[in-house]
């Protein structure tokens, strides 16, 4: 049977192989045997992560202490950008290596600008995205200045780190605290890039704000509300991306903002469940049937929301998406949606009494009663 290929394989004896050869080109003086021996000695018993921060770990031993001087090293041995957009899918994590080597090594105050200059140019080639971080946590100011530079690049990878670097809840990495408290001054530069003429710039505008939505719905939509009035359809998808989370939990304000009335003209009649007590494992079907009442067509939003039973005795809601309709005017539509009870690895069931409520257009409405047993 063919053995399933691992992620953490990316970073690899090749990969070392490669980097040594690379630096020694540029610093005869390297000891490229030693340094890919040591590695190599581990490296395929580690995780992804930790093979990224064992081969930091042993550009530091082998660069030269003076960080200035290392940095140069490895700026020189990167090669032209157009080498490394050679590279393809998890080809470019070959340089994330390098990325840690300067979080790592290069926070130091005096050592600011060449650190700079690496990360600029490591972004061109693959992303330096995690490394920024560690610069926006130390140095807040002097890095969003930098950034602000930055957001005017022609290089679209330059101007997607000024977004993604500055994330307040980024994958794969920590959260940046202070951002999460305050997003306003990532916010000025993510005004900057609404229009961008990268997808791949404007998809990380778009994820940014859905980070910060999960802290300040509010300030997300009523900026979005701002960018609503541009009559650029790249940035009206921004704003739909953008805009998931909110979406999701069936905020008001956010579908309000993509055409669904805050305050539609319904009523909820005959909601009912085929059974008012299940057995977890068990399917629970309901039913209702939405009305109108206005004499124009609706467009609608109808979520339902499961409130179940904790372990400590009350209820928690969870909100599932049900389905996008367009409601004529004073007309009924009927809805029938099945809810699986069965044992899942990411939820676990409690005893007790559970509800299900309507939702349309982030408003609730009737809801109903049974009891789930074990």
């Amino acid at each position: 049977m063919e053995k399933q290929y691992e992620f953490r394989a990316v970073l690899n004896a090749k990969v070392v192989k490669k980097l040594a050869i690379g630096i020694q080109n540029v610093y005869p003086k390297f000891d490229s045997k030693n340094f890919q021996k040591e590695i190599n000695k581990t490296i395929d018993q580690l995780a992804f992560k930790e093979r990224a921060q064992l081969i930091a770990g042993f550009l530091k031993k082998y660069l030269p202490k003076d960080y200035p001087a290392a940095a140069k090293i490895l700026l020189d041995s990167l090669g032209s950008a157009k080498e490394g957009d050679k590279l393809t899918g998890n080809d470019t994590f070959y340089y994330m290596p390098h990325g840690v080597y300067v979080m790592q090594e290069g926070l130091a105050e005096e050592d600011f600008e060449q650190s700079m200059e690496l990360v600029y140019e490591l972004t061109k080639r693959f992303t330096s995205e995690w490394t920024i971080r560690a610069f926006l946590e130390k140095y807040p100011k002097r890095t969003l200045k930098r950034l602000a530079k930055w957001v005017k690049d022609k290089d679209e990878h330059v101007r997607r780190l000024v977004s993604e670097g500055t994330r307040p809840r980024l994958p794969w990495a920590s959260h940046l605290v202070e951002f999460q408290k305050n997003p306003r001054p990532a916010l000025k530069l993510l005004e900057q890039l609404k229009e961008d003429k990268s997808l791949y710039v404007r998809r990380s505008v778009a994820n940014h704000l859905n980070d910060i939505a999960k802290d300040h719905p509010d300030l997300v939509t009523s900026t979005l509300k701002e960018w609503k009035k541009i009559e650029n359809e790249d940035t009206q998808w921004l704003i739909r991306h953008a805009l998931r989370t909110l979406v999701k939990a069936g905020n008001a304000d956010a579908l309000e903002l993509l055409g669904y009335a805050k305050n539609p003209a319904i009523s909820i009649s005959n909601l009912k469940v085929d059974k008012t007590s299940l057995k977890v494992g068990e399917i629970l079907v309901f039913d209702f049937d939405i009305s109108s009442s206005s004499k124009k067509d609706q467009q609608l939003m109808v979520d339902y929301v499961v409130h179940y039973m904790k372990a400590n005795g009350k209820l928690a809601p969870k909100v599932f998406k049900l389905k996008k309709v367009a409601l004529a005017a004073e007309e009924t539509m009927h809805f029938s949606k099945k809810q699986s009870f069965k044992l899942i690895s990411t939820r676990k069931f409690h005893a007790g009494k559970h509800r299900i409520e309507i939702q349309v257009n982030g408003q609730r409405f009737g809801n109903i009663e049974f009891e789930l047993k074990d």
